[in-house]
């Protein structure tokens, strides 16, 4: 009930189309309920019998004084029926019309709040989740929240018809009215326990629809490998596992839904059956009763078991598609790890250096890094390296405040960063990362990222700094070339990561971060990339972890990680060689010499 409160709350800043909404669905149910009085009315003429009650009375006196007592009277009581059954189609259309526009507006909101949310998020939170899971989050449960939503605002309506037509019952014969409903009470316990069924189905189903997503995402990124290792047969095998999986839960939820109409219907049925034997027998032997009252009652009863039936049905829907409003507001309900302090200050510019004072940081399967301490100067071009694992590019990672150190603080000028506002920190920053992502967008777009209030030529002028502008004119579109899903096939890995070094260079922040830029690179892209990099790096202060060791010539210090999640050793390359056995092994492995072999000087 909980979760179904908060999806209703989220039509509530919609009150104007919210009240239309409960305005038409009262108009709706009373123009569908009305033509039963002209039907007793005109059964009562068919008699030749007066109504016997003051509202037929009433009715009577209208058709009379209004279209006169002949076949004038037919012919008023049958056009006051279409009158009323054609301002039920316009209240139905606009009833229709205004639960679609509350349901849709709602989706299209609460997507942009799970995203604005997930944008808000650290980096932790997606080291624990599936990228198919959080897909589906946003597509396969947003539209089930305006499912929800529909059917609840369905629901709504249906009271109203309920309302008039049993007030109608009612009124025409209150005993019968009890014997028809004298079943209603068993149907709470069966409907209740498939009602918690289905809620539980559904999460499971959902969880296989998250898996499936998943796998579905993993082989169309691996179809490369896929096909290389002829795996097809053995992927395709795996994912209709996932799939009968997922049909098998399917299915249980569905047969708890399939049961609850039918047990409705039984139990509406017998009532319905009951009524017809004892009003009939009532009027045949005992004489009590007006046909015409009864037979106008009968169809009423009838017509209660289309909202009764739909409340039922209603219910059994919103139990399967209440999880996935849970799931939306699981996401809205995240508050990051990564928070700004309540009086956070803007970050200072870089004047005088950066440091780590006793950092330690654990991702949970124990210290990263233990105890670290590195001071760097503004302006001070600083190389990271050492084995893999052992807290290279987390140190950068912990400088964007892309998580906090679980020990110890980085201080900018001073300052902690966790006393500053996260823009001001990272406004400051530029990550230029091994593998370069560009969006799905022009190539322009993807190097003013950074600064979208560049002008193109300024975007040129970037793209020429990065040594990419002639590849970029190669293309026929040139700058308005697209990127990201198509840019595998229209640039290679050096152009790639030479047009992320563009949207850095445009960027121009003070402190540049470089993880691995050119790890993945051949020789010729590597040395096209580098020149990029060289220009990148003048004035800024740069913390550049490389692996291959050739890449830091120019830095000032290299600093050498150890393997227990410290510092081994802070000095230029020649004095590495001379007192940090991890760097001149290191060296000798990318140099092809003996390992503990002390290489011929070389400079940088």
């Amino acid at each position: 009930m909980k979760t179904l409160w908060r999806s209703f709350k989220l039509v509530l800043p919609h009150r104007g189309m919210l009240a239309l909404y409960l305005c038409t669905a009262a108009g709706l149910a009373v123009f569908g309920g009305s033509p039963l009085l002209l039907v007793k009315t005109f059964l009562n003429r068919l008699e030749g019998k007066p109504p016997h009650d003051t509202v037929g009375r009433h009715v009577d006196a209208w058709l009379t004084n209004t279209f006169g007592p002949g076949d004038e009277y037919l012919w008023g009581l049958c056009s006051t029926a279409l009158g009323l059954w054609l301002c039920k189609a316009v209240f139905d259309y606009c009833n229709t019309y205004l639960a679609t526009w509350l349901a849709q507006r709602l989706r299209m909101e609460a997507m942009q709040q799970v995203m604005r949310r997930l944008l808000t998020l650290d980096q932790p939170y997606f080291d624990r989740h599936k990228i198919g899971d959080l897909v589906s989050r946003m597509v396969s449960d947003g539209d089930n929240l305006r499912r929800t939503v529909k059917i609840f605002l369905d629901f709504l309506q249906q009271p109203f018809q309920v309302a008039v037509l049993a007030a109608a019952a009612l009124y025409l014969d209150w005993f019968l009215f009890c014997v028809g409903a004298i079943g209603l009470p068993l149907l709470v316990l069966p409907l209740r326990h498939t009602i918690r069924n289905i809620a539980k189905q559904q999460k499971r189903y959902q969880q296989k629809t998250a898996e499936l997503a998943q796998a579905m995402l993993q082989k169309l990124a691996g179809m490369r490998i896929i096909h290389a290792y002829d795996a097809a047969d053995k992927e395709s095998s795996s994912f209709n596992t996932l799939a009968m999986s997922l049909f098998r839960t399917g299915m249980r939820r569905n047969r708890s839904r399939a049961i609850q109409r039918p047990l409705t219907e039984i139990v509406l049925g017998v009532g319905l059956v009951a009524v017809l034997l004892i009003g009939a027998l009532r009027i045949i032997h005992s004489g009590q009763g007006d046909a015409a009252a009864f037979v106008t009652f009968v169809l009423a009863l009838a017509a209660l078991r289309g909202p009764v039936g739909a409340m039922v049905s209603t219910l059994g829907e919103m139990a399967e598609l209440l999880p996935s409003a849970e799931r939306t507001f699981e996401v809205l309900d995240i508050q990051p790890t990564i928070r700004e302090a309540p009086n956070a200050q803007a970050c200072p510019a870089l004047a005088k250096e950066i440091v780590f004072d006793g950092v330690s940081f654990d991702y949970g399967r124990g210290l990263v890094l233990d105890k670290l301490n590195l001071t760097v100067r503004a302006g001070e071009k600083i190389g990271i390296v050492g084995r893999t694992g052992v807290g290279k590019s987390t140190l950068l990672a912990l400088l964007l405040r892309f998580y906090d150190p679980t020990g110890g603080r980085i201080l900018i000028d001073g300052v902690d960063i966790r006393a500053v506002t996260l823009a001001s920190l990272r406004t400051q920053t530029v990550l230029v990362t091994q593998h370069p992502f560009l969006f799905h967008a022009s190539v322009a777009e993807n190097i003013r990222y950074g600064k979208p209030e560049a002008s193109d030529g300024e975007v040129v002028a970037a793209a020429k700094a990065a040594m990419i502008h002639a590849e970029i004119m190669a293309q026929p579109e040139g700058y308005k070339t697209l990127c990201g899903e198509r840019g595998g096939e229209l640039f290679s890995g050096g152009q790639r990561q030479r047009i992320s070094v563009a949207r850095a260079i445009l960027r121009n922040a003070p402190i540049l971060l470089l993880d691995e830029a050119t790890s993945a690179l051949d020789a010729f892209s590597e040395r096209r990339v580098q020149e990029a990099l060289d220009t990148l790096v003048v004035s800024r202060t740069s913390l550049i972890v490389a692996h291959r060791l050739s890449t830091l010539r120019n830095v000032d210090r290299i600093v050498v990680f150890g393997d227990k999640g410290g510092i081994e050793a802070i000095a230029p390359h020649q004095e590495l060689l001379d007192i940090s056995p991890t760097y001149r092994l290191l060296w000798n492995e990318q140099q092809g010499g003996a390992d503990g072999a002390k290489p011929a000087a070389s400079g940088g």
